[in-house]
């Protein structure tokens, strides 16, 4: 553990760039802000899912996901580095909870859910509701279930 506490924060992207917000009124008959991408930052470390658990100090923030259109300040921890790393070593071992290509799933286990894994291990706190939950919020519509449907028979 480390002496002083560091700031735990979630960067938080929309990967659509504005379109879901436009179109998403036309296309499932109602608003969303933007199809989110998280990532937990601490210690100078971005930690996010993509093809599996990455971790990039946040000098080379990875753009390829944009600029932040949000950052959240969660909290804060006493949990060292080398717990982090071994924390994530065990998630990657953990059948139920693997974040890798494999097991990613758009609804059910995305990089949004491992974000919420990463800081309620961090600082016992809980992603914000409006992102988490917003896959549930789509496939409970009709063109989400229809959307659901074409992602799984394409994939």
């Amino acid at each position: 553990m480390e002496d002083s506490p560091a700031k735990v924060q979630v960067y938080v992207y929309d990967l659509s760039k504005g379109l879901a917000k436009l179109y998403s009124p036309m296309l499932l008959g109602f608003e969303i802000e933007a199809i989110y991408h998280t990532s937990v930052v601490v210690r100078g470390q971005e930690y996010y899912l993509d093809q599996g658990i990455k971790k990039i100090p946040i000098k080379n923030h990875h753009y390829k996901y944009g600029q932040p259109i949000e950052i959240l300040d969660i909290g804060e921890t006493f949990i060292d580095d080398s717990i982090i790393e071994e924390f994530i070593t065990d998630l990657n071992n953990h059948e139920e909870l693997k974040y890798d290509a494999k097991n990613y799933d758009l609804f059910k286990n995305n990089c949004n859910h491992f974000t919420n894994t990463l800081i309620e291990f961090l600082c016992d706190e809980k992603l914000n509701e409006k992102i988490l939950n917003l896959p549930e919020i789509v496939l409970a519509s009709p063109a989400g279930l229809m959307l659901q449907q074409m992602i799984q028979n394409n994939a």
